[in-house]
């Protein structure tokens, strides 16, 4: 799920102002209790920065456009997060469905790395909850659980079950007749799921009794799809139960992802195709020959552009340069993307021999 996937052209857009609010909609600070509060208290912090930087004409006019967005915001459809961006031109409001940290920034571009790097950690998946009794399916992005219906899909074992016994025979093989039964209700289960989700690769974590997860684990046409299978019985999981025992398979999803993107790394070091260091790679994004950049997700550093717009420099005129970057890491991100390039978030430490910052160059 790519949570600016309607709107990308948010990336890298310039404005002067662009104005970014991203706060969580459940966590505040004492004495502060209340969503409208907090974010009133944010509105007041824009404005002085506003003011301190442009002409009160210009400031009132984009603090009547901030506080229409603000208005506008529908709480009944809050999610976890949100974000606010506002210029001259833009009035874009993003209910997230992950929390976010509180930050507000005013700058010449709109602050989305927090944006993109939630929807890189936050993966869509689907978790498959199945006994003899029921089958349950959600979707799920992030710490977000929603329960879904497919068309098709079985009840329960008694919906594929079938009669055999033999004429003139008094019995039945029990054991025989639950198999066959058992097969059939996995065939249709995977069936179901196939049909619904044909094309779209999203990883599925399977639930159920060990006899059920061998079966399926048999016969399904997602082996490459399934993260993980968990075994027990959860008939009566409640959505919090069921993402704390998914934690651990969802970590882990990231790390597989992250280590992947470290392998290709050192590989296209071998290479020769790869630049490091905020200022290297600032060149690189600029020319737009950069394929994958990799960044420690903390990593921020500020600088200033030299006068032919491909040079950074970052040394000790930085703070009083009128051609002063806050953070030249968002800014290359945005290059990158802009330019069909992937990003990549790692933990903090993994690039240290990088300088924090590498980019795999195309050519």
């Amino acid at each position: 799920m790519n949570v600016l996937k309607n709107d990308d052209s948010l990336v890298g857009m310039k404005a002067f102002p662009a104005i970014s609010i991203l706060m969580p909609t459940h966590t505040f600070d004492a004495g502060i209790t209340t969503f409208r509060e907090r974010i009133s208290h944010l509105a007041r912090s824009v404005e002085q920065q506003l003011l301190n930087s442009y002409s009160k004409k210009k400031s009132e006019n984009l603090m009547n456009r901030l506080h229409q967005a603000i208005n506008g915001i529908d709480l009944s459809s809050t999610g976890a997060g949100i974000a606010v961006y506002v210029s001259d031109n833009i009035g874009k409001i993003f209910h997230l469905p992950f929390s976010v940290t509180e930050k507000v920034v005013v700058d010449t571009s709109f602050e989305v790395r927090d944006l993109l790097y939630s929807a890189k950690i936050n993966k869509s998946y689907m978790l498959a909850l199945i006994s003899r009794n029921e089958v349950r399916t959600l979707l799920g992005y992030g710490k977000s659980l929603v329960t879904v219906d497919f068309k098709g899909m079985p009840d329960n074992l008694k919906d594929v079950s079938t009669q055999h016994s033999l004429p003139g025979w008094d019995y039945m093989d029990k054991k025989a007749y639950e198999e066959t039964n058992v097969n059939k209700f996995i065939h249709f289960i995977d069936e179901t799921i196939h049909s619904e989700l044909k094309g779209t690769n999203m990883p599925i974590i399977v639930f159920g009794d060990s006899k059920i997860l061998g079966l399926y684990k048999k016969t399904s046409k997602f082996s490459t799809e399934i993260l993980d299978f968990i075994e027990g019985n959860y008939e009566h999981a409640t959505k919090k139960e069921l993402l704390k025992k998914i934690e651990p398979v969802l970590k882990k999803f990231g790390e597989v992802e992250e280590n992947l993107a470290l392998q290709e790394l050192d590989s296209a070091v071998g290479k020769g195709l790869v630049a490091s260091g905020t200022a290297q790679v600032w060149r690189v994004a600029a020319e737009a020959r950069g394929r994958i950049l990799l960044v420690e997700k903390e990593f921020r550093e500020s600088a200033r552009l030299g006068t032919d717009g491909f040079t950074l420099l970052i040394d000790d005129e930085v703070d009083n340069s009128p051609n002063k970057i806050e953070d030249a890491v968002d800014d290359i991100i945005e290059m990158v993307l802009k330019n069909k390039g992937d990003v990549v978030f790692v933990s903090d430490g993994a690039l240290a021999d990088f300088q924090r910052i590498a980019i795999i160059n195309r050519y």
